[in-house]
């Protein structure tokens, strides 16, 4: 015998191929056992023969969990071990769940196919690879739709179903259908016991029309079969019942469109056989379950209805008998003479026709009974009541015990219990038991006994389940929750957890500590507020177990909450708590997560606390510091402000006096060629005087008097011109510079005005200015910083730039750049080392410190350009080729009605 890796395309079938097949539910169940039976139909004749291996996980005995899926993983895995099957098959959801478990675990390669599916997950499982199967959703609407044109008198629709995922999706396409019948009133009894369901139909009548879907489990954890709910219903309802499985159609039951056990087991069935043959599609198809139109005759007269209006292919169950209905025809011509005959022959031959039907049905039925007594997973052991001796055990029974047949007929139960003095099993009872085998070795075992009556006699049939692997796990689960437990107890965090109801799950000793409150006080109650709120209000755990709605948590927790960084999903945060007395307060922070099974369904939620209270108070100590500091440094910068400030006003009349001392110097030759004339023309005057009035003036006296004062006027005007001259462009620039006035200028002139003032700069050494301006650049800006930045850049380069015995150049350019200019100021002078360059623009920052050096006039520059003008300005220079600054200032100044200057200054940004 082989397990096999499946892979892409090859048959899957080898020596001996082995098939996993899980069962959502139990032996015995009509729907499950109807499934089995199909599939074993279709893998008939395989050859070679394929060893089906069925486990049962009975989660309709056992509610599906995680815990429950794990422990069957950990039995399968222990039977399976790591060697794959060839092909897993389940039937219904629960077992399709745990098979895409398995794959994902263990087998990723091995294919998976489904019957009995809701239709609801044909989108998640298109994700999934290699997989393929039988949806068993039946289109409840269009059964609805016939069923109301055979009782157009229905008025209301009472649904009956329990919460299970078939039934509910059934729910959700009998809404659709019923959106299209917007007259009728609709009624869902789910989540009831059985006996209220019952109540209520019995309240019911010919107007009403009940849709029983799939009810296994009612509201206080009773089970039900198919069948069993079925004959619930029927028995009670004073209305039509409609049903929606095949299993489900009983005495008492109308009919509508069913969809059938054995024909999806069929399906999967020749699906799997195509698998294994290599000839399956791909990719694996996933198909709806084929469902039949099907009604009971009697149930039919009973409400009325014409067969006449069921749907073509409907099927009719327990129609009347009418053996001579194909004799009619001849009826006519031979009723005088043989109808007596013909009719004792037609009911002779139709009473041959039923025993055959009827012994063919036996003889199925006797086969289909040792099928399954013959491969029952589980030990079957008969007993002969009263009394007690076995009648009859089946092949798992000998294996399980490791008795012969002979001398298992020799054994009554009891003599299989450990335990004396056990009491007697009582029938449908389900019981745990230690069973000993023929050599000792001690087992548990699952054991449950029904009493049924077989002719004249009675008999009780035991059922055996060895439980052995589970119980084990069931140890090994118990053992993992204790430690996870003891993890949590001592965890130095305060930890606590409510579930899906609100209550409270788990509360560790660090919450009691920090809260006071303890743990017996809480466990089991919706209090987990106690301890942490002065009164009863949701924590953050109820919010997320409720579904995060934003309003709750704006409601309940204002801004204080935050994405978690370290948990997915979590949310964490910081706040005040006091105790319920308000004697006590602490600041804490904490963060929730959300419990999630396997379906993702909030299940409940964790919550972790940590007391923060004394990093609370460090950090406010901190932040009245910090207060205090930049209150400090708020003075300190406002008294710097106003030191800069009085700096650069002593740096501007600095710079004016140098202006003013230059100027005099100019003007001291103008002035003194003046009056060095007019002092001549006095002498002159008196001389030429003194000749008219003694009368020895001559001619010639006359007219070298004439021309001696024609060319002392001309001196006199001319020096004075240039005088005049010099004043008023000193005027024009102090006043520029000392006002800071904005008017419309051209850009030439005022440059001219500059060097005509600076003059005295150059003066005798050699230093050459080139002006290359348009005469129509026109700028409507503020001359006077315009002034002052040029003055310090000749400053600059004339007293930095060039040595003593060295005759500069200088040039400056303008050029429009749309609502732009561009200055450019160049000198070839010794230029500026790049060490210095990086802090030209910063206060008080000179290379000829105590040397008249002040370390302010760039950084003017900077704040003219940038703060005044609006513009800005980059410098560039290298060592022995000179330095360049480039100046770029808009045509259009901004308004500095608030000038940053008159303030204080900005320091420039690097």
């Amino acid at each position: 015998m082989t397990w096999l890796w499946c892979v892409a395309s090859p048959a899957l079938a080898g020596d001996g191929t082995r098939v996993l097949m899980l069962v959502s539910y139990h032996p015995g169940m009509a729907w499950s056992d109807a499934q089995l039976a199909g599939v074993r139909t279709a893998l008939e004749g395989v050859a070679p023969p394929i060893d089906l291996q069925i486990e049962y996980l009975d989660t309709k005995r056992v509610a599906p969990s995680d815990k429950h899926f794990r422990l069957v993983e950990a039995v399968l895995m222990s039977k399976i071990g790591a060697s794959a099957p060839a092909l897993i098959l389940a039937s219904d959801d629960d077992a399709l769940d745990l098979a895409l478990q398995l794959r994902r675990r263990h087998y990723p390669q091995v294919p998976v196919l489904f019957s009995g599916v809701a239709i609801s997950r044909s989108e998640a499982l298109a994700r999934e690879t290699r997989i393929g199967g039988v949806f068993d959703d039946v289109n409840v609407g269009s059964s609805l739709t016939v069923v109301l044109r055979m009782l157009p008198a229905t008025r209301r629709i009472v649904v009956v179903h329990d919460q299970s995922r078939t039934s509910l999706a059934q729910v959700e396409t009998l809404r659709e259908g019923l959106a299209a019948q917007p007259r009728l009133e609709v009624e869902y009894l789910t989540d009831l016991p059985a006996a209220a369901v019952q109540a209520r139909l019995a309240q019911l009548g010919p107007q009403d029309l009940v849709f029983a879907l799939p009810f296994n489990r009612d509201a206080n954890g009773a089970l039900f079969s198919h069948e069993e709910a079925a004959d619930l219903w029927a028995s009670a309802s004073r209305a039509p019942v409609a049903v929606t499985r095949d299993v489900a159609m009983r005495p008492g039951i109308l009919g509508g469109f069913l969809v059938s056990g054995l024909a999806q087991g069929q399906a999967m069935g020749e699906l799997a056989k195509q698998l294994i043959s290599g000839s399956a599609p791909q990719p694996l198809p996933m198909k709806a379950a084929p469902v039949q139109a099907t009604f009971d005759y009697p149930q039919l007269q009973r409400w009325g209805i014409d067969p006449d209006l069921l749907p073509p292919d409907a099927v009719v169950l327990n129609p009347p008998p009418n053996p001579l209905e194909d004799l009619r025809p001849y009826l006519v011509w031979l009723a005088a003479l043989f109808g007596s005959l013909l009719i004792i022959i037609g009911l002779l031959l139709y009473g041959i026709r039923s025993r055959q039907i009827a012994a063919r049905a036996l003889r199925q039925s006797e086969k289909n009974y040792r099928d399954l007594f013959d491969h029952s997973p589980d030990g079957i052991l008969i007993q002969a009541l009263p009394g007690g001796h076995t009648v009859e055990v089946n092949p798992r029974f000998l294996g399980m015990f490791g008795y012969t047949a002979i001398e298992a007929r020799q054994l009554q139960f009891k003599d299989l219990r450990v335990e004396a003095g056990a009491a007697p099993l009582t029938p449908t009872q389900a019981t745990e038991a230690q069973l000993r085998r023929k050599d000792g070795s001690v087992f548990w075992a699952e054991v449950s006994a029904i009493e049924l009556q077989v002719g004249t006699s009675n008999r009780a049939v035991i059922n055996l389940r060895d439980i052995t692997d589970r119980k084990r796990a069931e140890s090994l689960a118990q053992e993992m929750e204790h430690r996870i437990r003891q993890i949590y107890e001592n965890l130095p965090v305060a930890v606590f957890a409510i579930d899906a109801q609100h209550r409270v799950t788990f509360w560790n000793p660090q919450m009691t500590r920090l809260t006071g409150v303890k743990a017996q006080d809480v466990v089991g109650t919706t209090d987990s507020w106690r301890g942490i709120y002065p009164s009863k209000r949701p924590c953050l755990l109820d919010v997320l177990v409720d579904g995060t709605k934003a309003d709750d948590i704006t409601r309940f927790f204002g801004d204080n909450l935050r994405a978690s960084t370290h948990v997915p999903g979590a949310l964490e945060g910081e706040g005040y708590f006091t105790n319920a007395d308000q004697t006590q307060g602490m600041w804490g922070r904490f963060c929730a997560s959300p419990l999630r099974d396997a379906d993702g369904t909030i299940t409940g939620a964790i919550e972790t606390m940590i007391d923060i209270t004394p990093l609370k108070l460090i950090q406010t100590d901190l932040e009245t510091l910090n207060r205090e500091l930049e209150a400090r440094v708020e003075t300190r910068n406002a008294e710097l402000q106003r030191a800069m400030g009085q700096l650069l006003q002593s740096e501007k009349l600095a710079a004016l006096g140098s202006l003013v001392a230059g100027m005099a110097h100019e003007l001291n030759t103008p002035i003194g060629n003046v009056l060095a004339v007019a002092s001549t023309l006095t002498e002159d005057a008196a001389s030429f005087s003194q000749k008219l009035l003694s009368g020895s003036a001559r001619r010639g006296d006359v007219e070298k008097g004439a021309l001696r004062l024609q060319e002392a006027s001309v001196l006199i005007e001319r020096n004075a011109t240039r005088a005049a001259k010099l004043i008023s462009d000193f005027k024009e620039v102090a006043v520029d510079q000392t006002s800071s006035r904005r008017r419309h200028f051209s850009l030439l002139e005022v440059m001219q005005e500059i060097l005509h003032t600076t003059q005295p700069l150059f003066k005798g050494k050699g230093h050459t200015v080139t002006l290359d301006i348009p005469p129509d650049l026109e700028l409507d800006s503020y001359p006077g910083p315009l002034e002052q930045i040029m003055t310090n850049l000749l400053t600059n380069s004339v007293h930095h730039a060039f040595a003593a015995d060295v005759a500069g150049e200088m040039v400056i350019r303008a050029e429009p750049q749309g609502e732009q200019i561009l200055l450019h100021y160049r000198d070839n002078g010794c230029g500026i080392p790049a060490a210095n360059l990086a802090h030209i623009f910063e206060p008080f920052y000179t290379t000829k410190l105590g040397r008249g050096g002040s370390g302010l006039g760039m950084y003017l520059v900077y704040n003219l350009v940038t703060n005044i003008l609006g513009g800005r300005i980059q410098v560039q220079s290298s060592l022995g080729e000179g330095t360049w600054v480039d100046i770029t200032i808009p045509r259009t100044a901004p308004d500095v009605a608030t000038h940053p200057l008159a303030k204080g200054v900005s320091q420039p940004g690097f």
